[in-house]
């Protein structure tokens, strides 16, 4: 069996149509030197009929961890998919995000020891997530796709329109691969936003993986282990100019304050190692 050098773990939950375009991307990376795990928080009985099927027309290897819909269970899942993984190294992006062309191979350049890497997404607006779904084409997930867009923000805020009408933070959608390597070199920190990042397995076992405690969106996936990484001496490692995923718009899901507060008591305590967390599946 050929080695493979990372496991991506995409959270997803229902999201068929998002799913399959992230497949179609990681189609067109150079090499598949990775496993993917779709680490399913009870997505219906249709969808993963739909997805055992798919995936035997991949071209790489991709396991289903699935458990039953009782709630927002993101942690779970993404701590039950880390048990499953088969390589040293991990890269987690969220079911609503398309990884552009060469993702995969970004991350694995900059991979460190004792680092977690923090890549960037590009937010589409409404207009071009539905052009995206509509149309996907190879094209639309290169970064090529992002100069003339880029062109087209700038000129769409000189002319005072609102940014809704392209989308935001179009710049992270530029990749330019010397630059991508002179900020690696110059060691810029970033904040884990939880839908792109990545790190070596054994550095977030340190921590005992994600906390299961957190069950609604938001600060459990990032702010949180973000925290208690650092708390043990795992640093961050800004990744700019690659490695970007484009995220398809939808509404904001709620975020309630339950989760600031086990943050606060995690805070107060530095409690760096999850009490409920990869050691408690």
């Amino acid at each position: 069996m050929d080695y493979k050098k990372a496991t991506i773990i995409i959270s997803f939950y229902n999201n068929k149509k998002a799913l399959s375009m992230i497949f179609q991307s990681l189609k067109e990376e150079s090499n598949y030197n990775f496993d993917v795990i779709v680490a399913d928080d009870g997505s219906s009985d249709d969808i993963t009929s739909w997805l055992k099927d798919y995936i035997k027309l991949l071209p790489f290897r991709v396991f289903h961890v699935w458990h039953e819909d009782k709630g927002f269970r993101k942690n779970r899942i993404l701590n039950k998919s880390i048990a499953a993984s088969k390589t040293d190294y991990l890269i987690f992006i969220d079911g609503d995000c398309v990884p552009q062309s060469g993702f995969v191979q970004d991350h694995l350049y900059a991979a460190e020891k004792g680092k977690v890497v923090c890549g960037r997404r590009v937010e589409l607006s409404e207009k071009y997530t539905q052009k995206l779904c509509s149309s996907p084409k190879k094209s639309t997930f290169s970064h090529v796709y992002f100069i003339p867009m880029m062109f087209r923000y700038l000129w769409f805020n000189l002319l005072g329109y609102d940014t809704d009408v392209t989308g935001k933070h179009i710049e992270n959608g530029i990749h330019i691969k010397f630059l991508r390597n002179l900020m690696l070199k110059r060691r810029l920190e970033k904040s884990i936003i939880g839908c792109n990042f990545s790190l070596f397995k054994d550095d977030f076992k340190k921590i005992n993986g994600f906390d299961m405690n957190y069950e609604a969106p938001a600060v459990g996936e990032d702010t949180d282990i973000e925290f208690r990484l650092n708390g043990v001496g795992i640093k961050t490692k800004a990744l700019k100019f690659g490695a970007a995923l484009l995220h398809l718009y939808h509404q904001e899901l709620k975020r309630p304050s339950i989760n600031q507060d086990i943050f606060q008591e995690t805070v107060r305590n530095k409690a760096f190692w999850a009490n409920n967390g990869l050691d408690k599946l």
